[in-house]
This record gives structure tokens, C-alpha cells and sequence, in this order.
């Protein structure tokens, strides 16, 4: 049995794909767009679940084409979650922290979102559109950094439960193991973005967030602590 992976070309996709047995199609193979290429793969009688990663991830981006970001992250969605329900497969769909504000922080899972910008209005869509569709799913809630810190400095007063891709690729296949249903924050101990890039690179010089208004953008992850705390058991 295998999983199906969208997106699975990307930062994410690239980490889990080694640690499980999945299926990763290409964008020019299935389009999440397309109902008849999107059913070819979820039907597969070796599919066991979807992890749906494929999104327009850039907020830059989002913002300047925002129906086509909907179309992809919502609408396309959408799509996965009703073929996902109709072949009865459970679907792992991996949104973001920035669905809620960045006030206050220490965000729990029954907070309520209130996006700040397109993108996270989209990804959060995504979540209504797979709650509306199925009950067979997993919202998982995380934010992730490419491997090699790849800037010369970095926040020292913005707080994460984020971390490094290859890190969260692990939780997350420990998700998959411990296969919960519903919502789920996923990540590491609160840090702030300085003391995670000179955790691997210590020549990163520090730098303050103009915005004081989204400086907490750390998850409650006490939920995802004590499921992995109970399965080691």
C-alpha cells in the first residue's frame, strides 16, 4: 500500500517521499484541476491515502493572481477531498500556521482562524472545503524552512513552532504512523527564527520584524505532544 502524494516535487514532497512508500505524479501527469487524472490515481487500488501538498505557496504570488491561487488551493482542493471520499481514503492536508494572525500566539487547534493576507485566506479555505467534503481526513497545521538557512540574517523577535523541512518531513511520517483524525498543530519547542538559523549556521547575523503586529506565530503543540508521547508508550 502506498500513499499519493500531490506536490510531491516540492520542499516537502522531496523529504517525505524516501521515507514512505508513496506515489508522486508530476504536475503534467495529474493536475489537481483535473477530475479524470485526479480520479485515475486516488482509484488506484494501492492508494491508502492522499497527502495533498500541492498549493501556490508564495504569498507574493497569491496575491497578484489570487483566482488562479484559488483555483489551486481551494478548488483543486476540493477536488482531491470528494475523489478522496468517494474511493473512501483517508486525505493529509497540509496547511499553515498564518491562518491566524500572528498577535497573539500559543495558537491551539480550536482557536478561531482570521487570515491576514490571500494565501492563508486560500489555504484555510482548503480546510473548509475538506471538513465540508469528508470526515476521513487530517488537517495538519506546521510551517517549514528549507534545510540550509539561506539568508544572511534573520528575526530575532519572531516566535515559530516551525523548523527545518527535513524536521517536520519527520513529523509528519510520524503522523502518518500514528494516524489521527481531525486537526493537529505539528512542530518543535518554541523558538524564534534567529535561535532556528544559527541552530545550523551560526554566522547568521540578527535582525528585528518591522511588523509588531505578527510577531507570534507559534503554534500550541501540546496535542501533537502527548499523541506521540502516548504512542512511543
Amino acid at each position: 500500500m502506498k500513499y499519493l502524494i500531490t506536490g510531491g516535487h516540492g520542499k516537502l514532497g522531496t523529504e517525505l517521499c524516501p521515507q514512505i512508500k508513496c506515489i508522486a505524479p508530476s504536475h503534467n501527469e495529474m493536475d489537481i484541476l483535473d477530475s479524470i487524472q485526479v480520479e485515475q490515481y486516488i482509484s488506484l487500488p494501492e492508494i491508502k491515502g492522499i497527502i495533498h501538498l500541492a498549493a501556490i505557496t508564495s504569498r507574493s504570488i497569491a496575491e497578484k493572481d489570487k483566482q488562479n491561487s484559488y483555483n489551486i488551493n481551494v478548488h483543486g482542493t476540493r477536488n482531491i477531498a470528494e475523489m478522496a471520499t468517494k474511493y473512501n481514503k483517508k486525505i493529509f492536508y497540509i496547511s499553515t500556521e498564518i491562518v491566524f494572525p500572528g498577535s497573539e500566539g500559543n495558537y491551539k487547534e480550536d482557536d478561531s482562524p482570521s487570515p491576514k493576507d490571500w494565501y492563508a485566506f486560500t489555504k484555510y479555505a482548503g480546510e473548509l472545503e475538506i471538513q465540508k467534503v469528508t470526515q476521513n481526513y487530517l488537517i495538519i497545521r506546521t510551517t517549514f524552512r528549507p534545510s540550509d538557512w539561506g539568508f544572511p540574517t534573520a528575526y530575532t523577535n519572531v516566535w515559530t513552532t516551525g523548523d527545518y523541512v527535513d524536521i517536520i518531513a519527520k513529523e509528519i511520517v510520524l503522523a502518518l504512523e500514528i494516524n489521527p483524525t481531525g486537526l493537529i498543530h505539528i512542530g518543535t519547542p518554541k523558538k524564534t527564527w534567529y535561535e532556528l538559523a544559527t541552530s545550523r549556521n551560526p554566522e547568521v547575523k540578527p535582525e528585528e520584524f518591522p511588523d509588531s503586529t505578527f510577531l507570534r506565530r507559534d503554534l500550541n503543540i501540546e496535542k501533537w505532544e502527548m499523541l506521540k508521547n502516548n504512542y512511543k508508550k
